[in-house]
This record gives structure tokens, sequence and C-alpha cells, in this order.
């Protein structure tokens, strides 16, 4: 059989995509660490070593480039989303409940295991605006929080009668909110627990009756 390869990037784009890179690189640290609003265009491109002239060929603005930083964590988070879904195959009715936990647990944990994640989510709804905000989270999260469910409900594992996309749109502005209350908080570990509280409860009622209430948990 014939193997099809993909057609080989040229010189330029090669060149291209790395300035692209390290201007993306250089966004993701300097708005970690000196904060969305401190940080200049001139300072993106001194600390990647590229010409604003270079800047300016692959994004229009600051927001820009924040709005791509943001949105490939966001792709990060969706992942997560998508391999609890894949676990879920071939598992039997009631596996997926804890898995579905785990996940909803990995994903507001981001705010306290990955620096970056919490710093450009801390931001992001001053730096884009809380409508785009939100559209960027239902653009890259949505699509694999309504495929888990769909897959739950066709497992049995929640209630048939649930309308979907409305429950993963609503879960999805919970899972959202807390993270953000995370990453605001004085103590975000106890925030933390506090989420995972309210997620159970969120669970408890999609949950098919009679089978096993996915409780996330957290240790110190």
């Amino acid at each position: 059989m014939a193997v099809e390869l993909a057609p080989k990037l040229s010189r330029r784009q090669v060149s291209a995509e790395g300035t692209r890179r390290a201007l993306l690189d250089s966004a993701k640290e300097c708005f970690a660490t000196v904060g969305y609003d401190a940080t200049s265009v001139a300072t993106l491109t001194a600390h990647a070593g590229v010409s604003k002239g270079g800047f300016y060929r692959h994004f229009p603005d600051k927001k820009a480039v924040f709005e791509a930083v943001f949105s490939e964590r966001l792709v990060v988070a969706a992942a997560g989303i998508e391999a609890a879904n894949t676990r879920m195959r071939d598992r039997p009715v009631g596996a997926g409940l804890p898995i579905a936990g785990r996940a909803a647990t990995e994903f507001v944990g981001l705010s306290l295991s990955d620096p970056i994640h919490r710093e450009l989510l801390r931001q992001a709804p001053q730096a884009l605006g809380p409508d785009r905000y939100q559209q960027i989270d239902d653009q890259y999260v949505l699509p694999a929080l309504v495929a888990l469910l769909t897959h739950m409900v066709q497992r049995g594992e929640l209630i048939s009668a649930m309308p979907v996309v409305t429950t993963a749109q609503l879960l999805l502005r919970v899972l959202c909110s807390g993270n953000t209350l995370i990453c605001q908080a004085e103590d975000p570990h106890d925030v933390f627990g506090e989420v995972l509280t309210v997620l159970g409860v969120f669970f408890n009622g999609m949950t098919t009756p009679g089978l096993p209430v996915p409780q996330p948990r957290t240790s110190r």
C-alpha cells in the first residue's frame, strides 16, 4: 500500500511557523508573569526576539495573541474530556460515572496544577471581554462536553429526558465559573473542594436513578 506523505513545508513556511510559535511562547510567559495589562507588543517582541513587523504579520494586536494563547489552553482542557469519553468505550454501565467525575476534577484542577493556565484564565474575562471569553469556551470545550454527555445518555448512565446541549452549556458555565473562583480565592484549595462538592450535586441531578453518583474528590 502506498503511503501518502504530508507536503513538506518550505523554508519560508517553517520560518513563519517558528516566528508565530516564538510569539505565542513569549506571550504565554509574559501574560503569566507580569499580566496582560503590563505587557506591551514591544515587550512581547523583545522577549521573543522577533521584530514588530514579524508580530503584525501574525497578529493584529495584543488581544489577538492573548486569544490564541488562551485557546491553546482550552484545547488541552477539552482533550481531557475527550479522553474520558474514549475511556468509557466497552466499559460496563455505571463505569462511565466515575470517569466523568474524574474528568471534571481534572478540568477544574488545572487552576491549581498549572500556574500558566490559572493566570490566563484569571485574566481572560478582562482581556477578551465576557462575551468573547464565553464564545471561545463554547468553541473549544462545548463540543467535547456535548459528546461526552450524549455518550453517557446512550449508555444509560444519565437520564434520557435530559436536554443534552442545554445541560452541557450549563455544566460548562459551572466548570468555568468554578475555575474562576479558584483562581481568585485566597485559599484556592478550599474553594477547589467546594467547587467539587457543587459538581457532585450537579451530577446527582443528571444520573440515572439506581446508579452510584460520582463524587469528585481531591486531597491536599
